[in-house]
């Protein structure tokens, strides 16, 4: 099968057009035909060997892309139960095993889904890695519940979009950044106060807030300790201090994202019942893979990008 894979880490042009066998379908392993592949900044992270975690997987070289994805399933494993041959569905794949930047994969049982009937197959392939990170740190890390105050930065992201409508169902009340160009966007989601990074300082205009989910680290991480109540939530996903939020009265949470079918599950629910909208930028076909990793390298995108993995 034709796949797109590095064979060592660096820019996009580090991802080749490569002929792969089908995979291996194992006792547990569906099979599924890909329809389309969700792109996201982890992706980008991983061809460039840096996860953002910070912790390093050593990927079996030359090895494929491409984590969230949409499609039928084509065979399933002796132990497979969920799905059936022909069933539409999305799927994310385990970190350390070849993506979707190719024609097939073969995913464990336990995080694919039958597609929802209100979502298409482009939007079926955002699901995975962004909700149940979002999921994972705002419920299940933070607690979040109604009443809560929460600053989300970078609210435009493939994360920020999520996060921002998953607070608002939990009743929150949701303060967020981004550029002036994507305020109205923004409010749409259900943002309730939009900040401009660009000529306001979120640490000088708001206080005691209950949550911070930061996706940015650095100097946005450091001043979020100065924004939170006592006790308050620091949710990060490009690492934090633990030592320093504890002795600064903060509980901090570093996020890696842990693939678990019920997390996942829940995902899948929220956005097939409208909870959560989902929301990506742009459309290619497989062949520009290269474009697209160009494309979120530039930063500033809305929501993730879709490859169409079929011609």
């Amino acid at each position: 099968m034709k796949a797109y894979a590095i064979e060592n880490y660096g820019g996009p042009e580090a991802l080749k057009e490569m002929e792969f066998p089908k995979p291996e379908v194992r006792d547990n392993d569906v099979l599924i035909e890909i329809e389309n592949t969700g792109i996201s900044p982890y992706d980008t992270n991983v061809r460039e060997g840096s996860e953002s975690s910070g912790d390093r997987i050593d990927y079996p070289m030359p090895f494929i892309l491409g984590w969230d994805v949409s499609g039928f399933v084509r065979e399933v494993g002796k132990n497979v139960t969920k799905v059936q041959v022909g069933d539409p569905v999305v799927a994310t794949q385990d970190q350390d095993r070849h993506g979707g930047y190719a024609e097939y994969i073969a995913v464990d049982q336990r995080l694919v889904f039958k597609k929802p009937e209100t979502l298409s197959f482009e939007e079926g392939a955002t699901l995975g890695i962004n909700g149940i990170t979002v999921y994972q740190g705002l419920v299940e890390e933070a607690g979040i519940s109604q009443g809560d105050r929460i600053m989300i930065h970078g609210g435009a992201g493939g994360i920020g979009i999520v996060a921002i409508q998953l607070a608002k169902s939990k009743g929150a009340y949701v303060y967020t950044s981004a550029s002036p160009h994507n305020h109205d966007f923004l409010y749409e989601l259900g943002a309730d106060e939009v900040i401009d990074y660009n000529t306001t300082d979120f640490s000088e205009v708001l206080s005691d807030l209950d949550i911070i989910l930061d996706t940015r680290g650095g100097e946005t991480l450091e001043k979020s300790f100065d924004v939170l109540r006592e006790n308050g939530h620091l949710v990060a996903l490009q690492g934090i201090d633990l030592d320093k939020a504890k002795a600064r009265n903060v509980q901090g949470h570093l996020i890696i994202t842990d693939l678990r079918e019920d997390y996942f599950e829940k995902v899948v629910e929220l956005f097939g019942n409208g909870t959560i909208k989902v929301h990506f930028d742009t459309i290619y076909p497989l062949s520009e893979v290269h474009q697209a990793h160009k494309h979120i390298d530039e930063g500033h995108g809305r929501g993730k990008l879709v490859l169409k993995n079929k011609a």
